[in-house]
């Protein structure tokens, strides 16, 4: 290649990098890269690894809290031809105005549900992400820079990973990926690949809420072509891979921003339609409102990711970062795509959800930055250069091994272990996830006749989509994932009333509830235990995800006398099919989490042993079985799971309590009192470490001045501690018994 070639491929300025000698001298001083076979081969390969990640990555069990009530929407739409402009699931809002942003993608799951079942969904979700990264990753494809290319790809792939769930959103993602990639084809020179964004608009409009993003993206490589045509002198540095113009290329992207903006309204809602993902953004972003307090993928990405989806963010937050620097230190100035960069990254620093946004964005913008420009400007300095080169062939290798790793981990079901989505490989959706077993138990015994009882149904919002899919019209549910229908008050008011019985006990008052489905979370637990022991509730099913009260009312007192759990007589404890490894021993944990909380201990204990013979090293199940045989009085047989436990995680106090409890019960007493004390030097305001301590003391050693000296500590962390209010009867009492007064 001349070079003057040379110097109109590195930038429409033709202005090289570095100095001809310095780049000639460059140039020679690096060494032959690998046969171009070689790499090659190695670059497609990856190219074909990473394309079918995505696509075996999407291809697992529904997993999503939304999608039932999705589509149940679909069907209504399918069956009436009308898109619902009103509450139709919740006795609570009834009547009130929705607008469903999403009515598209739920016609078109439930058209693939009606088809072909659950496998046509998965499939269409899978296809739907491989398409995203294909999109992303083809056109901008080398076989010069594919190492560049795959590692970058293959980053932002893992950080997006735990949003590729069967949800409207992945259809923005789609969209994202299409739109970054029709806008490179034009700035390229290819005019037709205008012609489809106003169509995507469209699209985009009446399938999910997100779609604003498609003007940020357009306007803001509108403004970057706009500053070309100024002249102002900072324009030498852009780097503009477009033969057009800078006015003509404003002009085409102008017009399709303006063709576009009346599309908008094009949805069932008009102009209330367009500012809804305004009022939906101000409600969520808004600090101190409920709703991003209550939704955990509004919660922050470092505290709230697990740690695969957390190393890999923060690999490709590192690595863009460095990138764009690199650019900014080279002059070779990309207005559009280093302001895209930074604000979708500001996103992502502010919720959990926004990571795989970042994510798709940065790896389109950064990979078609990567097909505009040489390998040499990539590097501020030739030594490294020139050092990394040696190594391109044996990172390639590396880099296709990793892929083909990690498909293997996806396969084998690893990988949704890893990242703790414990989805399953496949098609299908996890009774784990679901309230299946329990909605359909509801509902068989409450069919007769064909017809079902209608149900005022209290529920947690992860199990009211799937009672709204099997149950409506007949069941109406008090709250549902459609957070943004109900509003702070009332958002507030359920989460009082799923933490506590008397906020719900006036909740009921008011609506009259027929019956509580809620699921095995320890929030729900004080909820649960006063409802056990309500004579006006039945419990009437149990399993390790949920479970199901009903009120005794006139009409459905038969079934309640013939399907309450009696627990002397026994119960039916459904095991989902196919169940094994950690899905097995969380069903089994979670179910003798909740048998202990309504004290029946008999019945967990079996399910924490097969819990810790399903995953050995578990510390949590080797406490749950650990705390359970203390309760049961056989403390001998406690300690070897409370040992392993504390061992594992020597920070949680309460596994530290438990084996110092255990010790102390088995004689070794000055083990127990050397724990108990290690507990209060770690963390002296641990309340339950020290009235154990106080106990201690008092019954074990009998040493009464000690005791007394010990319960006057715990008074004191009550009284510095409101959340220590619970041991304030026992604390009185110990003290009282004592001779203390204070």
């Amino acid at each position: 290649m001349s070079k003057k070639k040379h110097r109109k491929a590195a930038g429409s300025s033709g202005k090289p990098t570095l100095p001809r000698a310095a780049e000639k001298n460059f140039s020679q001083s690096i060494p032959n890269p690998p046969p171009a076979a070689k790499g090659q081969f190695l670059g497609w390969l990856g190219l074909a690894g990473i394309v079918a990640l995505s696509f075996l990555m999407s291809f697992h069990t529904l997993i999503d809290t939304d999608i039932f009530w999705h589509l149940k929407t679909g069907q209504i739409i399918f069956e009436t031809h009308r898109v619902p402009h009103q509450d139709i699931y919740s006795f609570t809002m009834a009547g009130k105005e929705w607008i469903d942003a999403q009515w598209l993608f739920q016609l078109i799951v439930y058209s693939l549900y009606r088809f072909s079942g659950y496998p046509g969904m998965i499939v269409f979700g899978a296809m739907l992400t491989a398409i995203t990264w294909a999109l992303i990753m083809i056109p901008n494809f080398s076989s010069k820079k594919y190492i560049f290319v795959i590692a970058a790809g293959l980053i932002a792939l893992l950080a997006a990973s735990a949003r590729f769930r069967l949800r409207p959103e992945i259809l923005s993602f789609c969209y994202i990926a299409m739109e970054i990639f029709l806008i490179g084809q034009f700035r390229r020179g290819k005019k037709w690949a205008l012609y489809p964004l106003p169509l995507l608009l469209l699209l985009w409009v009446n399938s999910e809420g997100l779609w604003p993003i498609y003007f940020v993206i357009l306007a803001v490589f509108l403004s970057e072509e706009l500053l070309g045509v100024t002249g102002f002198r900072i324009t030498r540095y852009l780097q503009r891979p477009s033969p057009l113009s800078p006015k003509k290329s404003a002009l085409g992207l102008g017009i399709a921003l303006g063709v576009s903006i009346p599309l908008a309204f094009l949805n069932p809602y008009g102009y209330r339609g367009v500012i809804f993902p305004g009022i939906l953004f101000q409600e969520v972003s808004f600090p101190g409102n409920a709703l991003g307090k209550m939704v955990q993928d509004l919660f922050n990405p470092f505290t709230h990711l697990p740690w695969f989806d957390r190393s890999a963010f923060l690999a490709l937050l590192i690595f863009s970062t460095l990138f764009f620097a690199n650019l900014l230190y080279r002059r070779r100035l990309h207005p559009a795509a280093t302001l895209l960069w930074l604000g979708f990254l500001l996103l992502s620093l502010s919720a959990v959800r926004n990571v795989a946004l970042f994510a798709i964005v940065t790896a389109g913008l950064v990979l078609q930055i990567l097909a505009q420009n040489r390998d040499l400007e990539l590097f501020p300095f030739p030594a490294l250069a020139r050092r990394l080169r040696r190594f391109r062939l044996p990172a390639g290798i590396t880099v296709v091994g990793f892929i083909i790793i990690l498909a293997t981990g996806i396969v084998t079901s690893d990988f949704f272990v890893w990242d703790r989505t414990l989805a399953r490989f496949g098609i299908g959706a996890l009774e784990t996830e679901y309230p299946i077993r329990a909605g359909q138990y509801l509902k068989e015994i409450l069919t007769e006749r064909g017809k079902l009882k209608p149900l005022k149904i209290f529920p947690d919002v992860s199990a009211s989509g799937y009672l709204i899919w099997i149950g409506n019209p007949e069941w109406k549910v008090y709250a549902d994932p459609r957070l943004e229908l109900y509003g702070e008050a009332f958002l507030l008011t359920h989460a009082q009333a799923m933490g506590d019985a008397l906020a719900f006990a006036k909740e009921d008052r008011k609506y009259d509830f027929d019956a509580v489905v809620v699921g095995s979370f320890p929030i729900v637990s004080n909820l649960i235990l006063s409802l056990y022991h309500d004579p006006k509730w039945a419990l009437i099913y149990l399993d390790g995800t949920d479970v199901v009260f009903l009120k005794d009312k006139p009409g459905l007192r038969p079934v309640i006398e013939k399907h309450r759990i009696d627990f002397k007589k026994g119960f039916y404890r459904p095991i989902p099919r196919d169940l094994t490894g950690a899905w097995l021993a969380s069903e089994r944990s979670e179910r003798g989490f909740l048998l202990n909380l309504l004290g029946q201990l008999q019945w967990a204990l079996p399910d924490f042993e097969a819990a810790v013979e399903l995953e050995p090293e578990n510390p949590e199940h080797n406490y749950d079985l650990g705390w359970t045989l203390n309760m049961l009085g056989r403390f001998s047989e406690a300690l070897p799971y409370l040992e392993k436990a504390a061992s594992r995680e020597p920070e949680m106090a309460a596994y530290q309590i438990q084996l110092a409890r255990a010790c102390a019960m088995s004689g070794q007493v000055n083990r127990a009192e050397d724990l108990y004390l290690q507990i209060l030097q770690r963390d002296p305001m641990e309340i339950k470490a020290c009235t154990d301590l106080a106990n201690f003391y008092e019954q074990m050693k009998q040493d009464r001045g000690r005791a007394l000296e010990q319960w006057q500590k715990c008074r004191q962390i009550y009284l510095a501690d409101p959340q220590a209010s619970r041991f304030a009867g026992e604390i009185s009492s110990a003290l009282d018994r004592l001779g203390n007064k204070k």
